[in-house]
């Protein structure tokens, strides 16, 4: 049985109580229900978690790079590469667009489930 998302990011030190957590969280579902949206990810994805969150741009940006920050830091090269079957993540750090469209893949199915979303919204 495939963990879910909430379960995964605390296997690699993400937490709830990170303000990174539920702008990550949202910019996933998005990217989730229409993938294209990351070809224009400002736009596209961080500018509705900045509505949603009540937040600045520049602090959506800031908190998505230090929760990518955090997976990488606690191993998340290996989790990454048991999403995608790729080994490139142990030389390459993910921009932050890759790792919200990888979890948007992975867990694609996890996203579609509303209830669960809703309660991520703040």
């Amino acid at each position: 049985m495939k963990p879910n998302m909430q379960s995964t990011l605390q296997s690699v030190g993400v937490f709830r109580h990170y303000c990174g957590y539920p702008h990550f969280v949202l910019a996933v579902a998005i990217a989730a229900e229409n993938p294209d949206r990351l070809q224009n990810i400002r736009k596209e994805i961080y500018l509705p978690v900045t509505k949603l969150c009540h937040t600045k741009l520049a602090n959506v940006e800031k908190n998505i790079r230090t929760i990518r920050d955090i997976v990488m830091r606690n191993d998340g090269a290996a989790l990454l590469e048991e999403m995608t079957g790729s080994s490139c993540w142990r030389k390459h750090t993910p921009y932050p667009k890759e790792i919200i469209g990888i979890f948007a893949e992975y867990f694609s199915d996890e996203l579609k489930n509303e209830e669960w979303l809703s309660s991520m919204r703040p």
